[in-house]
């Protein structure tokens, strides 16, 4: 039945590894790429009718796949229209972040400078309210187009998304984004390409160029007893030496304490042992509990 309603495009037994920054997972049972709305809606709608489990998968990063892979359908995400009217970007959720940026340089659009280098598309940048250098996706986003658990389709404001720090309402709503629209402001393309490239800079500084990763591994502390204007994970992370910590292939980086990288050949199940080593280290001595922004896929 799943083959005669998704058709050729249909995969089976499709290796995850390749399709997460992590570079690490197992097979997915089915496999479908969608590369209009239309598409995706189909695939959800298909995967609710037969009762099976279904991921929608984006750029791949924030992502660790379990060694045995996904029981169920994942629907690649590969929706990447846009379109720019006077200050506005609107962009359908499986265009990359970094795609964006470039547009708004080449527009003279300012805003998006923040974003230069998170890994990831669109889409994920909003479910995650994605932000760097003080700033998120929730300061210039202005409205979306979204799928309801019920099918329908809706247009919201940014109040619908109750964005807070890593969080917007799709992480428990369960709707599905298919597109969304960003409000910047017309600056000099000059200042804003070099902010751009400042920017990259520092995250080039930060982020391993050739081992996996999935980017920033725990979310930072936004206020407790001992930091009352809030803490990064990375500064916990470094007093209690996770650094020094690895298992298997599965180590912190030498530059950055919250991120956690594939050396070699990871399993999924090495980096959650490390990660929870790292939890513990930290609550040993700070007696606070770091929480995942890496998202956990599969059993």
């Amino acid at each position: 039945m799943l083959f005669e309603i998704l058709g050729g495009k249909l995969k089976v037994n499709e290796s995850l590894a390749s399709h997460t920054t992590f570079r690490i997972g197992g097979p997915a049972d089915f496999f479908y790429e969608a590369y209009t709305p239309e598409e995706l809606i189909k695939g959800i709608n298909t995967a609710k009718e037969l009762n099976l489990a279904y991921f929608i998968l984006g750029g791949g990063s924030n992502l660790l796949v379990s060694d045995s892979g996904f029981r169920g359908l994942l629907i690649k995400n590969l929706c990447i229209k846009v379109l720019c009217q006077g200050n506005k970007l609107t962009a359908q959720s499986g265009t990359l972040l970094s795609e964006l940026v470039d547009l708004s340089i080449e527009q003279g659009l300012t805003g998006l400078e923040f974003a230069a280098g998170i890994y990831g598309t669109f889409g994920g940048a909003v479910y995650g309210n994605a932000g760097a250098f003080g700033k998120s996706i929730s300061n210039i986003f202005e409205e979306g187009i979204i799928v309801t658990p019920k099918g329908n389709l809706e247009i919201v404001n940014q109040a619908y998304f109750e964005f807070a720090y890593r969080y917007s309402k799709l992480k428990s709503s369960k709707d599905i984004l298919l597109s969304a629209t960003l409000v910047l402001q017309k600056d000099e393309k000059e200042k804003i390409k070099k902010k751009v490239e400042e920017n990259l800079k520092v995250r080039k500084e930060k982020l391993p160029e050739k081992e996996g990763c999935a980017g920033s591994f725990f979310k930072n502390i936004k206020s407790s007893r001992a930091f009352s204007s809030g803490v990064s994970a990375g500064y916990l992370l470094e007093q209690v030496g996770a650094k020094e910590v690895r298992v298997g292939d599965a180590k912190v980086f030498n530059k950055h304490a919250n991120i956690i990288v594939n050396s070699g050949k990871a399993k999924a199940e090495d980096v959650k042992k490390l990660a929870r080593i790292l939890k513990e280290k930290v609550k040993e001595k700070f007696n606070l509990e770091l929480e995942e922004e890496v998202i956990y896929l599969g059993e």
